[in-house]
């Protein structure tokens, strides 16, 4: 008889959550409950073909509920999300999320979202045919003065928050809204673009953190 893999986790979840109240000697319920929890709900990693999406729906400077988290939390939980996935947001904090460097030369990461000669397709498009596939520096480029995708994320002329800019052929970090954590008037976060049919994701232009973007999704 076969058993599905879920019941099973879920049938050792409860048993141990039932006999949690009785510590063992050497500690080892926590390490084996938080074991579980991981194993049960975490997605496969995407490998050569990953999806990317701009969010439904909009968010000031202060993403979610602040930071990496909230803009995070905010891509795990969209309507253009594909379920069963794991995602995390393309917006840059000052070692926490960046990506650094020359784009045709040699770039450093931190927690960085793309991963290297991978094909991008949009989880809006139910073929999974329209994207674009990085470099080996786990980028798209088509220039060392921006980083674009050959295909439109949502409608012309829409701006979301990157906090990504380039500055002497240079990739950097640029305004974030206070790493994300102010929606204020008085402070900028860097912003990219939709084309007709292309997404900037790397530019200079800045708008006030008070003001509703979205955000750049990619599948883990």
């Amino acid at each position: 008889m076969k058993f599905n893999i879920r019941f099973i986790l879920v049938f050792l979840l409860i048993f141990l959550t039932l006999g949690a109240c009785k510590k063992s000697d050497d500690g080892n319920d926590d390490t084996i409950l938080a074991l579980l929890i991981a194993q049960s709900t975490a997605s496969v990693p995407c490998s050569t073909r990953c999806h990317i999406y701009l969010t439904s729906s909009g968010t000031g400077g202060r993403t979610g509920i602040g930071g990496i988290t909230g803009a995070d939390a905010i891509c795990n939980g969209d309507l253009n999300r594909v379920r069963g996935k794991t995602y995390k947001a393309m917006v840059a904090i000052p070692g926490v999320r960046e990506v650094l460097g020359n784009p045709t030369g040699t770039l450093t990461y931190t927690d960085w979202v793309l991963k290297a000669n991978t094909f991008y397709s949009n989880s809006t498009d139910s073929t999974n045919t329209t994207g674009s596939t990085t470099t080996s520096n786990r980028i798209f480029r088509d220039s060392n003065t921006t980083m674009q995708m050959n295909f439109a994320l949502g409608d012309n002329g829409s701006r979301f928050w990157t906090g990504i800019t380039i500055t002497g052929g240079n990739l950097v970090n640029g305004d974030s809204c206070s790493s994300w954590a102010i929606s204020n008037i008085g402070v900028n976060g860097v912003t990219g673009v939709v084309g007709a049919s292309t997404t900037t994701l790397v530019e200079v232009t800045t708008d006030t953190c008070n003001t509703t973007k979205k955000i750049v999704c990619v599948e883990q």
